[in-house]
């Protein structure tokens, strides 16, 4: 549950070094706002307002502090991911799945455990293929993702980890919608670097089912992305997906130069995970259409 507003408005203007005095004036009294503080009464919208105007604290920072816990929650949770994917854990995942459903039957205004517990499904589906990702769960998340005004970095985590159970109309019709936002996403690095690698994602996925139009569409998109020298691993996959298109579209001798070099520069940067992954999709690839 997210700290009582009362405490947080207390810690921000603590903080601040302010007196209850100080912010106390014709709109909001000293007792008004210490019972506040306290928990033991509200204030009024327009009370709160003029208090937090006195204390110079803008209403989305007075917010973001009261859903601290919130966040270090969710953080603690991102964590665990990586590691259980790169073992393939999926009792680890179905654990913490569960974990995630018991909380949402606990709070169930909290829909960000609702969600948690379809991206974990993403993740086990992943790592076990005969499990089906249900449909229900695809819907619920796409009726999420439309009515957000503003993408932030979990939606586009959401999307880049269920795009393998998205088809290719309404998968493209996510990876526009964060193209029409990029603007938004240039200021944020760690946005930026997801927004990347979110569209290289939807690029492979849409080589892998053969939708050439739509993948020539998101290359086009994520060449004026990279021009940047230091996005050495993003390059480096672009440079195979531009391999794979080429192979894909008849370009057979180009396409199969650009992947081994693009595997070849993963071995040499002692990345053998990526290695691996990559030429199992050029094997892949190359062997079902000669």
């Amino acid at each position: 549950m997210a700290k009582p507003l009362g405490e947080t408005f207390r810690e921000l203007r603590l903080n601040r070094n302010l007196s209850l005095q100080q912010i106390a004036g014709d709109s909001v009294s000293l007792s008004q706002l210490s019972r506040f503080e306290r928990g033991q009464s509200d204030i009024s919208l327009n009370k709160f307002l003029v208090a937090l105007d006195r204390m110079h604290v803008e209403v989305k920072e007075f917010m973001d502090a009261a859903s601290d816990f919130k966040k270090t929650e969710q953080i603690r949770f991102m964590s665990h991911l990586i590691p259980l994917e790169y073992a393939r854990d999926v009792e680890g995942f179905k654990a913490l799945q569960e974990e995630e459903k018991r909380k949402y039957q606990e709070q169930p205004d909290w829909k960000r455990y609702y969600l948690n517990v379809i991206l974990l499904q993403g993740f086990i589906c992943k790592c076990d293929p005969t499990i089906p990702f249900p449909k229900a769960y695809l819907d619920d998340v796409t009726d999420y993702l439309f009515s957000t005004e503003q993408w932030q970095i979990y939606e586009l985590i959401l999307i880049g980890n269920l795009y393998l159970f998205i088809d290719i109309p309404l998968l493209d019709r996510m990876g526009r919608e964060i193209l029409n936002n990029h603007r938004y996403y240039q200021d944020i690095s760690s946005h930026k670097h997801l927004v990347t690698i979110t569209l290289l994602n939807i690029w492979e996925t849409c080589l892998h089912r053969q939708a050439l139009s739509y993948a020539t569409y998101y290359q086009d998109q994520l060449k004026p992305l990279l021009t940047n020298e230091t996005k050495l691993y993003e390059k480096t996959i672009f440079l195979f997906l531009q391999g794979l298109q080429d192979y894909l579209i008849g370009d057979c001798l180009a396409g199969i130069q650009k992947m081994t070099k693009a595997i070849d520069i993963f071995e040499a940067l002692d990345c053998p995970h990526m290695a691996h992954n990559y030429r199992s999709d050029f094997e892949r690839f190359v062997k079902s259409l000669t």
